[in-house]
């Protein structure tokens, strides 16, 4: 009966990922499950949690791309080049994203901005999965301040100013990307052939 409880745990964790903010980290929800029942195989929690967190940023960013042919032309237009950047140093990319997420920051804009981007998600998807199944196992494994009521982990990350405000500033920090130039920055074929597109929406 206890091996039921790790399905509940990957649902949860694949919901809270698919929010765009203002939910409580992946490690924080394993954790709560790890403390309230010791009896869970830490791995198969930690690894099947990591899956379905990339399966829920994965699901994010796609809906975020839908929401890209709502953009002012300019930022349509620094998204489309961004994205051009990443796929041209995707390896640089995938090495910072895969750095950036064995710690315990907020994920969620690196996808909304990979969404609205228009980048290729299925690498970056197995590339947070790696990081994340790592780092969430550690996290988990040495949750000493984890809370072991399920209600009490979400209502700490709704309420606390300081959980609001790296959400808020995650949040900003998209908006500042999209505003920044990239179309002046990058080389000059790459800003002037770039096309928003409106109605394509590639594979993931």
């Amino acid at each position: 009966m206890t091996l039921l409880l790790l399905p509940v745990a990957w649902l949860i964790v694949l919901v809270v990922n698919i929010a765009p903010a203002f939910m409580p980290p992946t490690w924080a929800v394993l954790a709560t499950f790890h403390i309230a029942t010791p009896e869970l195989p830490l791995l198969p929690l930690t690894v099947g949690g990591a899956a379905a967190s990339a399966l829920g940023r994965s699901r994010l960013a796609l809906l975020s791309r839908t929401t890209s042919r709502f953009l002012p032309a300019r930022e349509a237009r620094n998204a489309v080049a961004l994205g051009a950047l990443f796929e041209r140093h995707q390896r640089l990319g995938l090495l910072l994203l895969f750095a950036y997420c064995l710690g315990p920051l907020p994920s969620n804009w690196l996808f909304i901005g990979a969404g609205l981007a228009r980048i290729r998600l299925r690498v970056v998807a197995v590339t947070f999965f790696l990081s994340r199944a790592l780092a969430d196992t550690f996290w988990v494994w040495g949750a000493g301040r984890a809370s072991a009521s399920l209600a009490t982990t979400f209502e700490r990350y709704l309420t606390s100013w300081q959980a609001i405000l790296l959400q808020l500033a995650a949040m900003a920090t998209v908006v500042l990307l999209l505003r920044l130039p990239w179309t002046r920055w990058l080389p000059i074929e790459t800003a002037e052939t770039a096309e928003v597109p409106r109605t394509d929406v590639r594979s993931t």
